[in-house]
């Protein structure tokens, strides 16, 4: 059996007792004298005061899952919600349950049950299921159902992120624009660890920032994430509210725009560059091609229309943001008795019910021309790849190749900020 238990007494004599009171006491003491981290409130300008904890970010890898199976592929020990209780060698096979209202460990012919379980890696690296992760992995319920998390460093949940979310390039022409992502991914994560949610901070793909573990890293990248260490963009002193995307297509779209009614002064609308930087993305320019029926359709699945025998007049934009994406886009069809139905989509909601023409993702971005051809098909003829609001990723590429910092980068798409340190 390869796998071994640690127990704990219970029982701690009163002597015992009286001296680790005396202790925790004196700790105390010496604890209230000892600088404090801090970090900026998103909320007051003051600097507000809080604990370790802000170094650790805990990230969701599973959610909604009625049981869980990890196949370690390293040594690991096993902590209920107070004890360690087990140190299983690699190769053996955990699997988590409800049961009772508790998660059922069980490894081999074990069972274990608790609140939560803690998994830490015995060295540096925890590796099961064929990935790698730093950390600690703490398994608890919710709802019934088995959640998985991920508590790590903030830096090192960074580094996880880099490579998964921003192209690396060759040699060292990414650099500038790898450092002012770094912060970026940083900065968001800090704002998710303000709201301190009760269970987790943070999901793993694109509902917050595409997490890879310890497999997202590589050495080019964690240097750069070492140089901006603790570096965060701020706006009077705040965290700021950091967006990204792939490609603005020659402007950023003002925030106000996309994600509600709150205009922020430094996620405006900007031209990114006389020539655009972003021209170098292989996503600059696209056109999608949709027949008459499979445009009624999406709009059909989208619940525009309670069924699909129209055919269509025609498609107009009717307006545009400042930036050239589409606001208002209206959609005339005609049904069998030749009554005329209007349609209006407006915004980057557009894209969720249009989509790409193959249907496996929503369209690249709002910013379009649309025609029909003599046969009422439809033909989008577009720019740019996401949202539009803050950081276009390819124009801080193109930034990079022309040498531009990352100082710079970072202020010409979020105008008025600056960096700074976390504990300054």
């Amino acid at each position: 059996m390869n796998f071994s238990f640690l127990f704990i007494p219970k029982n701690i004599s009163k002597i015992y007792l009286s001296i680790f009171r005396i202790n925790l006491f004196i700790s105390l003491i010496l604890l209230s004298c000892t600088p404090t981290k801090r970090i900026l409130d998103s909320e007051n300008t003051n600097i507000k005061i809080i604990d370790s904890e802000i170094e650790q970010i805990r990230v969701l890898l599973e959610e909604e899952v009625d049981e869980y199976s990890m196949m370690v592929q390293s040594d690991v020990f096993l902590f209920d919600d107070q004890n360690k209780i087990a140190e299983i060698k690699r190769g053996n096979e955990i699997l988590f349950a409800i049961k009772s209202g508790l998660v059922n460990c069980k490894i081999l012919n074990k069972e274990f049950l608790s609140n939560t379980f803690r998994i830490e890696p015995t060295e540096e690296i925890l590796e099961f299921n064929g990935k790698k992760f730093r950390g600690v992995l703490k398994i608890f319920e919710r709802n019934s159902e088995i959640q998985v998390v991920n508590q790590i460093s903030l830096e090192d949940y960074v580094k996880g992120v880099m490579t998964r979310e921003m192209p690396v390039g060759n040699g060292t022409e990414n650099y500038e624009a790898l450092k002012a992502f770094s912060i970026c991914v940083r900065t968001y994560a800090l704002n998710k660890l303000i709201e301190k949610k009760d269970l987790f901070d943070i999901y793993p793909d694109t509902r917050d920032q595409v997490y890879g573990g310890a497999e997202g890293e590589t050495d080019y990248t964690d240097i750069i994430v070492d140089e901006t260490k603790n570096q965060i963009l701020t706006y009077d002193d705040k965290p700021a509210k950091v967006f990204y995307h792939s490609t603005c297509g020659g402007f950023t779209e003002d925030v106000k725009n996309v994600f509600g009614n709150q205009s922020i002064p430094y996620l405006i609308s900007v031209e990114d560059g006389a020539d655009h930087y972003c021209k170098i993305s292989p996503r600059y320019e696209w056109v999608e091609n949709y027949s008459q029926e499979t445009f009624i359709d999406r709009l059909f699945k989208s619940n525009y229309l309670d069924n699909k025998n129209y055919s269509l007049v025609g498609v107009e934009i009717l307006s545009r943001f400042e930036s050239g994406r589409v606001n208002e886009l209206k959609i005339i069809l005609k049904d069998e008795n030749d009554n005329i139905k209007n349609i209006s989509l407006f915004g980057n909601s557009i894209r969720s019910v249009i989509r790409n023409s193959d249907n496996k993702s929503i369209l690249r971005s709002n910013y379009f021309d649309v025609s029909l051809d003599e046969n009422k098909n439809v033909i989008i003829d577009g720019k740019g790849s996401g949202h539009g609001v803050g950081m276009c990723q390819w124009g801080a590429i193109g930034q990079s190749k022309q040498n531009i910092n990352y100082t710079n980068i970072l202020n010409h798409y979020f105008p008025g900020t600056k960096i700074q340190n976390l504990y300054d």
